[in-house]
Parts: structure tokens; sequence; C-alpha cells
């Protein structure tokens, strides 16, 4: 069985791994957000259902709530997988084991006041 899979895979996705990343991953966000208007349609969410077959074209509603879940459920899906990149899978904790270079460095600075001064909005 797993022949078949890895042979498939081979023949349709891309080789780099970022780009079958990506697809892989949108083929899921497109698979939700399929069984998620079909949801809609079959539980009539606000009487969507009936609106839609009573429309005199159905079609444009239909795309335009596909294409909405669609472009929504796809970026949930692969920015979901491009943020867990870095995540360690054994610990559980998210990063990598590099230190950040970006990361600030905390050191004191001696600061000598001059003199005390007034506040600016004492009342006198």
């Amino acid at each position: 069985m797993t022949v078949k899979v890895d042979a498939i895979a081979k023949r349709f996705l891309p080789k780099d791994p970022f780009f079958r990343l990506l697809v892989v991953n949108s083929l899921a966000g497109v698979g939700i957000s399929g069984l998620m208007v079909g949801g809609i349609f079959y539980s009539n969410i606000g009487n969507l259902t009936v609106l839609i077959r009573g429309d005199d074209s159905p079609l444009v509603p239909i795309l335009m709530l596909v294409a909405g879940l669609v472009i929504t459920l796809v970026s949930v899906v692969v920015g979901s997988a491009i943020m867990l990149l870095g995540a360690d899978q054994t610990k559980g904790g998210p990063g990598s084991k590099l230190p950040s270079l970006f990361e600030p460095r905390l050191e004191p600075i001696p600061v000598k006041a001059d003199t005390v001064r007034a506040h600016r909005f004492d009342v006198r």
C-alpha cells in the first residue's frame, strides 16, 4: 500500500519540501472548506439552503460562499503548518535549538541623577 502512495506522491507532488508542504496543506484546507460548505447546506444555517434554492441564479451565492471559505481555511491550515515548522516535536516547546540572533541582552546601565526636580504636574 505504501508503494502506491509513494509513487503517487512522487508523481504529482513537487520535489521541493516547502512547495510540497504548501500543496498538501492547501488540499487539506480545500477539503475542510468542502466539508464546511456541505455542513452549512445540510444543516440549513440561517435558512441559507432555502434562500439559495429559491434564487434565480443560485450559482453566484454558492461560489461566493465557497470562495470565501476556501481562501480563509486554506490560509489557516497553511499558516499553522508554517508556524509549526520550527517546533520541536519531542519536547513540545516552540522554536529551534539555536539561540536567537535578535534576542536582546539585558545589561544594567548606570545612571547618575543631577538634582531632584519637582514633578511637572505638582499643584502648589
